[in-house]
């Protein structure tokens, strides 16, 4: 493969590090202009978004982004805060007074404890690289029991399918309630046995995500 032209990978475009973009595609993430041409910057797929073409890395940490939903598990409490990994070089803060709770100061854990997750929204990221997020958006809440999948963040697309087909799949096949979080966690809760298919056949789309005929294949492992 040269370094002017990319691969199919499944009909998504695999970019390596150089490859140039087509003359009519607009820069986005993930890419760099040298003599006036754009060209990846990572190896990744390449993906359309507003009228750019971003290059999402197939592997790395998360990169938070304000409006994202995300999956995020408690690593420390404070006074008035709690520390959240979601999967980024730095934990991310949730505020007491980003939650609806009544949270006395210095009594945080009672709410939220070391290792309970929580979907959540990011809603800041600074210059620094620092982010917060927030449970006063829809859908955020304390997530209750079950299990947290990781898969890679540029996987979870897939996981949840175009117009929600197959996170829907998964959890009709399974009855399990799923929740994807932009990052590459995903939380699934259930019976102890649905909780297992869920879970493989979330792990087989991540690794097989570039593959055709997936969905059928998904199909096939939940009959």
């Amino acid at each position: 493969m040269t370094k002017s032209s990319s691969k199919q990978a499944s009909g998504r475009s695999v970019l390596l590090p150089g490859d140039k973009l087509a003359a009519d595609q607009k820069a986005g993430s993930g890419t760099f202009r040298r003599d006036g041409e754009a060209h990846a910057a990572v190896l990744g797929f390449s993906s359309e978004s507003s009228g750019y073409t971003n290059v999402q890395p197939i592997s790395g940490r998360y990169n938070p982004r304000v409006g994202d939903k995300v999956v995020a598990v408690c690593v420390e409490t404070g006074p008035s805060l709690w520390r959240m990994d979601i999967g980024a070089f730095q934990n991310s803060m949730l505020h007491h007074s980003e939650t609806d709770w009544k949270v006395d100061f210095g009594d945080t854990a009672s709410f939220i404890g070391i290792g309970d997750a929580a979907l959540a929204e990011v809603y800041m990221v600074d210059g620094s690289g620092s982010h917060q997020v927030t449970l006063k958006k829809d859908d955020c809440r304390k997530l209750y029991a079950g299990t947290i999948v990781h898969v890679a963040p540029t996987c979870v697309n897939r996981v949840i399918g175009k117009q929600g087909s197959m996170i829907t799949l998964i959890r009709e096949k399974t009855g399990c309630r799923i929740q994807a979080g932009q990052n590459g966690l995903i939380w699934i809760d259930g019976e102890p046995d649905q909780i297992a298919r869920a879970q493989q056949a979330v792990e087989t789309i991540s690794r097989e995500a570039t593959s055709s005929g997936l969905t059928e294949k998904i199909e096939k492992l939940l009959e």
